[in-house]
């Protein structure tokens, strides 16, 4: 179940990593998009496009001085021609205008307020046309370009293009933006014109971070104002879109869109609607004349040769203002000089396809090892890593955008992998403590609070299906169980809840001194220490339980001698040694316990301490020299089934320690008794008797052994082992 467990959180959370980082591809909301946006926003703010000292762009600027100088707009059109006439020496002149009706101030229009008056009419009518005029103006300049408005609304028919048009791949009017309508200038400067593009500026996004290149009025292409500027000025014919499918281009049959517009030796990368990504400079950086100026020849003609200029207007009141990643509430001209400016640089801010997959597999493996580093490694280590991987992913971004202009977007990766390691550092910790909380259920009724906790900590701690290790184990007994049982043999409850209070005790003195219990059997306890987790005084912790135990047996008797006849009594032996701890049984039904020969001796010792009448016996491996107890040796046994002979102990508390001149008589017996000179033992028996120290019934026990060897004498090689006729 353990592992059942561990198995379906460590693959949950990395199927969840895993499902996590398709967020991007289902954008719920835009949110990704819009995050995506605010990154590339950011670059563009910490590394502007630089505005070169021979970029060809320049705007006149219909601003609130020309306004004041000239008069209100829309001003006659013979102002513009005279505007028009003096840049005929830039390359290309576009107006970010729509003329859409005739002059308001041209003379013939008063030819109506007087219709009587024929000599007035005459004069009117012979008086020169501002818009014709204005488009003369347009026909000498040769290289002009006027403006247009899509729209949803109208379903008026745009001019006729004057460019050619070269589709390669799938068809590009699958892609771009449709619209029912245009909003054009009168027909005559339509005509006059040399270009006519669309001034659309982006989506309905309130900032402009992308402008079309092409635009669709039904089956008929619209480039934008930009293009057809651009055109004009280098001296095209046609244009060139190249989309999906295309000769070079790898799509794999799939329709995935337009890739770059051509125009002469010009290349303009796009998006998969034909959009072109703009990079901004700021607009402080982007030459500009009044156009007050140029009409009142303060702007010599010499200053337009070879320049791409661009009429439009500052002025608040006309309302051609928009927002920038960079700026907001910039002229909408300066949006198109922007554009018109990249195309000239050729520095075009890029996102090519395989880009998005790019930032899918790193936010994916950021994701994957943020999850595998939490599971191996905890929360810090997690952490290190989403902190490196952030950084590295942010740091590409910045490099790639700064050296080749590729849009790299670092946010959703880091998003993801922020979402990753905040849910499965929460799981992860959950199941932790999930864990735990199965660990202590499982150990909380044999080992000691202090215990359980430590291997809630680190559950690794147990080995499960057995390790070796290094024990010490107690077994404890309730002398004559058989007697007091036939006291109670017509009050079972009884009998049942006087051991089951002897058993509190003993059991709480055991976990109280970091024991484990391993199990109960009948009126015995087997306990051990070392495990599930590492106790390096284990031996010492073992001999306290058991002085421990002594105690608690005191205190119950005392507290129930009014309500029995008898003294409970219970007889410890302690060994150590090495043995095999860990689960034990079948796959269905199995046990935490201990297996090995040292386990057995343990079992072994606890039999012989009543025959010693001691009330511990410790082997040979549990002897400690460094003691704040004192250890006495009473005996070399070989116990029932063992050939090898153990040196057995007793201890003593310091309530019950025997003076020095008693250690050494003791000491002294056992020599005598090893070299077999029974007499000698016997008067040092008979001397520790009288003393009436802790050992009274052991010396009891070891006159009556050697009035036996005295009778039937051991072999004269015999080395003081003792060997047991029972368990």
């Amino acid at each position: 179940m353990k592992r059942d467990f561990k198995k379906f959180s460590k693959h949950g959370l990395l199927v969840f990593a895993v499902l996590i980082s398709f967020l991007p591809i289902i954008n719920p909301l835009q949110i990704f998009t819009n995050l995506q946006n605010y990154s590339f926003d950011t670059f563009q703010k910490a590394l502007p496009r630089e505005v070169y000292t021979d970029d060809p762009v320049v705007i006149i600027d219909i601003d609130d001085g020309s306004l004041s100088q000239i008069g209100q707009w829309p001003w006659s059109r013979n102002h513009l021609a005279q505007l028009t006439n003096q840049t005929y020496l830039a390359a290309a002149l576009g107006f970010d205008i729509v003329f859409a009706e005739p002059d308001r101030t041209n003379p013939q229009n008063l030819i109506s307020a007087y219709p009587e008056n024929e000599l007035l009419s005459k004069e009117l009518n012979a008086l020169p046309n501002n818009d014709q005029l204005f488009a003369e103006a347009i026909v000498n300049h040769g290289t002009v370009a006027l403006g247009q408005a899509l729209n949803l609304k109208n379903q008026s028919t745009s001019p006729k293009n004057k460019f050619g048009l070269v589709i390669q791949g799938d068809d590009p009017r699958q892609f771009i933006t449709n619209f029912s309508g245009a909003q054009t200038n009168i027909k005559l400067l339509d005509e006059a014109a040399q270009g006519i593009g669309s001034m659309s500026i982006g989506n309905n996004d309130a900032i402009v971070r992308q402008l079309p290149t092409f635009e669709r009025v039904n089956d008929k292409f619209i480039p934008s104002l930009a293009l057809e500027v651009s055109r004009i000025a280098v001296g095209a014919s046609t244009y060139q879109i190249k989309s999906s499918n295309a000769s070079s281009e790898k799509a794999y049959g799939s329709q995935t869109g337009i890739n770059h517009v051509k125009l002469g030796p010009l290349t303009i990368p796009t998006t998969a609607n034909g959009n072109a990504w703009i990079y901004f400079a700021p607009t402080k950086d982007i030459p500009s004349v009044s156009a007050a100026d140029v009409l009142l020849g303060k702007v010599e003609p010499e200053f337009f040769a070879g320049k791409v200029a661009l009429v439009g207007t500052s002025a608040a009141g006309l309302l051609d203002l928009r927002s920038t990643p960079t700026e907001k509430n910039i002229p909408g001209v300066t949006v198109i000089a922007q554009f018109i400016q990249q195309i000239f640089a050729n520095e075009f801010l890029q996102r090519p396809d395989w880009l998005f997959g790019a930032e899918f597999i790193a936010g994916l493996g950021l994701a994957i090892l943020i999850t595998l580093s939490i599971q191996a490694l905890g929360p810090i280590g997690g952490l290190s890593v989403f902190v490196l991987g952030s950084g590295g992913i942010i740091s590409s971004s910045y490099y790639f955008f700064k050296s080749k202009l590729f849009l790299v977007d670092p946010v959703s990766p880091l998003i993801i992998a922020l979402i990753v390691y905040v849910t499965v550092t929460f799981f992860n910790f959950l199941f932790t403590e999930l864990e735990r909380s199965r660990v202590r259920g499982a150990f909380a009724q044999y080992l000691s609070p202090e215990m359980v906790n430590r291997l809630a900590e680190s559950s690794e701690a147990l080995v499960l299906g057995g390790e070796r290790k290094e024990m010490t184990f107690l077994f404890s007994d309730i002398r004559g169980f058989t007697n007091i049982s036939e006291q109670y043999k017509d009050d079972p409850e009884a009998l049942t809840k006087l051991i089951n209070r002897l058993l509190t005790e003993l059991s709480n003195s055991i976990l109280n001194h970091g024991g484990t219990i391993d199990k109960y059997m009948g009126d015995c306890i087997m306990a051990f220490w070392n495990a599930p987790t590492d106790q390096l005084n284990h031996r010492e912790l073992a001999i306290k339980a058991a002085h421990s135990m002594n105690k608690a047996l005191s205190r119950l008797n005392e507290e129930m001698e009014d309500s029995l006849n008898f003294k409970l009594e219970i007889g410890i032996g302690i060994n150590s040694g090495e043995c095999i701890v860990g689960n034990m049984g079948s796959d269905k039904r199995f046990d935490y316990t201990v297996l090995g020969d040292a386990v057995n001796l343990a079992s072994r010792l606890e039999s012989q301490s009543s025959n010693y009448g001691l009330n511990m016996i410790i082997g040979e491996n549990t002897f400690l020299h460094d003691s704040s107890f004192q250890i006495v040796e009473i005996d070399k046994i070989a116990v029932k089934g063992k050939t090898s002979a153990e040196t057995i102990f007793t201890c003593f508390d310091e309530d019950t320690k025997l003076t020095n001149d008693c250690l050494d008589r003791h000491m002294n017996f056992l020599t005598q008794y090893r070299g077999q000179n029974w007499e000698s033992a016997n008067l040092l028996i008979d001397e520790l008797i009288s003393s009436s120290n802790a050992l009274a019934l052991y010396y009891k026990f070891m006159k009556l052994r050697i009035e036996e060897y005295i009778i039937d004498p051991p072999a004269k090689n015999w080395e003081g082992v003792y060997v047991a006729q029972n368990k």
